[in-house]
């Protein structure tokens, strides 16, 4: 009975790590990062995943050796940064079209009108949450939750439990992905920001022309109505957009973990 005490006080050390890694990824990946989501229920999912993937960690964490109480205490704040590392990887998605609607409401003059956003869980003008919604039903109509978990599954596999970490590599991954996700919100904010160029242009000439029609009030009318147009017209190419690029964002940060690994 007393040996068995210390093998199971070895078993929580070993996984311990791994659940903070899982734990730091639920509290900031997409869908499950959402205020919708009770933290119970997020504490719940990750330790059910870390169950679950027990036997593929188990053959990459150190079971000989009897890990001391500082030595957990740091492999678990090491894995904890590396899932939320991750997780706000996956979020850029996110991030980035909620930046196009934001600078499309700001084009349009709808600013002001805030709302809430159930996905970020703060205050978002209308557009930016059509988009952050829209991402997220793209999300979930490519099965991305489903990828997410084998992605979880596969970083223990690719960075096992303890394994050294380059500080480098990790920045050089979220800066890509940063520059990738403000690459993105220009491309899903271009059209209706070159429309709405193209109506401030047409409404100047029309001023100047004709001086009498009172374009103070008519022009926010127009300008709104001609971008609400394109985005209606543009909404399937805005959907493949984040569809390839939510496809597209998997496969990088899966691919950039190897990397990660210290030498």
């Amino acid at each position: 009975m007393t040996d068995a005490i210390p093998i199971q006080l070895d078993l929580v050390a070993a996984y311990l790590p791994a659940l903070a890694r899982v734990g730091g990824i639920m509290a900031t990946a997409p869908l499950f990062a959402s205020s919708v989501v009770p933290r119970r229920v997020r504490a719940m999912l990750a330790v059910g995943l870390t169950l679950g993937l027990m036997p593929a960690i188990a053959t990459h964490a150190d079971m000989k050796t009897a890990p001391t109480l500082g030595a957990t205490a740091l492999g678990v704040a090491g894995e904890a940064m590396i899932g939320v590392a991750m997780g706000l990887a996956f979020n850029l998605v996110f991030v980035a079209a909620q930046w196009a609607g934001g600078i499309i409401a700001e084009q349009m003059g709808l600013a002001l009108a805030e709302s809430f956003d159930p996905v970020s869980g703060s205050q978002a003008n209308p557009l930016a949450g059509a988009f952050s919604l829209l991402t997220l039903v793209v999300f979930l109509g490519i099965n991305g939750h489903h990828a997410l978990i084998r992605a979880i599954g596969a970083s223990f596999e690719s960075l096992p439990v303890g394994q050294a970490i380059e500080g480098a590599p990790l920045v050089d991954m979220l800066v890509r992905l940063l520059t990738a996700a403000t690459t993105l919100a220009l491309q899903l904010a271009a059209p209706v920001i070159v429309t709405l160029l193209l109506c401030d242009l047409a409404l100047g000439m029309i001023g100047r022309t004709v001086p009498q029609v009172g374009l103070m009030t008519a022009g926010v009318t127009v300008r709104a109505g001609a971008a609400l147009i394109v985005l209606v017209l543009l909404a399937g190419v805005i959907t493949a957009l984040l569809q390839n690029q939510s496809i597209n964002w998997m496969q990088t940060v899966r691919t950039a973990l190897p990397a990660l690994a210290g030498s």
